[in-house]
């Protein structure tokens, strides 16, 4: 048993120093492979300093950057968007006749089908910038056309996201009879 943990010990040596000398690395302390189970330690090791001829400089040539862009090389048009959103959204509203009224089952398939186009219209090349996702929340309520009564509606989210990069944008239309139409739309960059 004593002679594989030796092995072990001396292996882990050869690396260590191989892996130092291979990258230049400079350090004043090395890492000593345990006797037994749970005595790993640090030592005093060689500081490279003191050996004529080595390079104290690390060169870096086989230096990797990273393939993916940690940052959009142009950010979405927030504003553009949102004009965007708007008129799609009144379009698409104006196309409902506005003698109809709300009913659960009709809406259910509208604000599916609108999501869908939204998403569409956003998502195109001209607004689109790589990698950012595009998100549409679209609700339906039933609103009193006339006012009578004070009505209000809270639609509300919270995102965890970048401030410089992610944003949302959100649009309201009337549908129909008595119904309103509030669309949200989130860009959210992905890196």
């Amino acid at each position: 048993m004593e002679s594989k943990r030796t092995r072990t010990r001396n292996m882990l040596q050869r690396v260590m120093t191989l892996t130092k000398h291979a990258y230049d690395f400079q350090s004043s302390v090395n890492l000593t492979a345990p006797l037994s189970m749970n005595s790993w330690h640090l030592s005093p090791g060689i500081n490279l300093d003191q050996i004529q001829g080595l390079n104290t400089n690390p060169t870096y040539q086989n230096l990797q950057l990273t393939t993916c862009p940690l940052c959009p090389s142009r950010n979405f048009d927030f504003a553009r968007a949102q004009k965007f959103l708007q008129l799609e959204l009144d379009r698409q509203c104006a196309s409902i006749s506005n003698l109809i009224r709300y009913d659960p089952k009709n809406c259910l398939n509208f604000v599916q089908d609108l999501s869908q186009h939204l998403r569409r219209v956003l998502k195109s090349d001209t607004l689109n910038s790589m990698r950012y996702k595009i998100i549409v929340i679209a609700t339906i309520v039933q609103a009193i056309p006339d006012g009578r009564r004070s009505q209000s509606i809270a639609i509300i989210s919270r995102c965890l996201w970048d401030h410089e990069t992610d944003e949302s944008i959100t649009a309201q239309a009337t549908l129909g009879y008595d119904m309103l139409v509030v669309a949200t739309v989130y860009a959210v960059y992905t890196d």
